[in-house]
């Protein structure tokens, strides 16, 4: 027993530093399909489940109503090509707030499939979102979103700089 405890905290130790999701005690882990990406912050998943990124606020693609926000392009292009097609998991934010938002979506922290990078994180490290804590984040996610935020901002990725980054410079947001 107190081999399987060490192994599990090294497990999670080294999850951390790799941005490997952290050790979930549940062994009940459901996979899902990614179906489509709606923009940058939300996903579809088989049986026609919306997922709103936990930590994340890309700018609006604003479909129908008008034109992308500044990099709202690219920010969807970007979630799109971690995702498509793929399968994943979820990480609820329970823990710390709502399991739904105000329009009825799921709100989780998603990890690809098959090497578990966490989408979530991956989006702040390119730089197409800064940390949104709209929705409470769970503190091992906190930390990891805070370095990617940082990690983005001194290369100059995405957001922020968008002269470089971002196609359309019409539409501040």
């Amino acid at each position: 027993m107190k081999k399987l405890i060490f192994f599990v905290i090294i497990l999670a130790v080294l999850g951390c530093e790799r941005n490997i999701p952290p050790v979930i005690p549940d062994n009940n882990i459901i996979y899902r399909r990614v179906k489509r990406v709606v923009d940058g912050d939300t996903i579809v998943l088989d049986g026609n489940e919306y997922v709103r990124l936990v930590g994340v606020n890309t700018p609006e693609m604003n479909y129908p109503s008008g034109p992308p926000e500044l990099c709202a392009t690219e920010a969807t292009a970007f979630t799109d090509s971690l995702t498509d097609g793929k399968d994943c998991y979820l990480v609820y934010n329970t823990s710390v707030g709502d399991s739904l938002d105000r329009y009825g979506r799921t709100l989780a922290f998603v990890h690809i499939l098959p090497d578990s990078v966490c989408l979530n994180v991956e989006i702040v490290r390119a730089g197409w979102s800064m940390v949104y804590d709209k929705y409470p984040i769970r503190p091992d996610y906190e930390e990891l979103l805070r370095s990617a935020e940082s990690e983005a901002e001194e290369n100059g990725r995405g957001l922020w700089n968008p002269t470089e980054n971002c196609s359309s410079h019409r539409i501040k947001w």
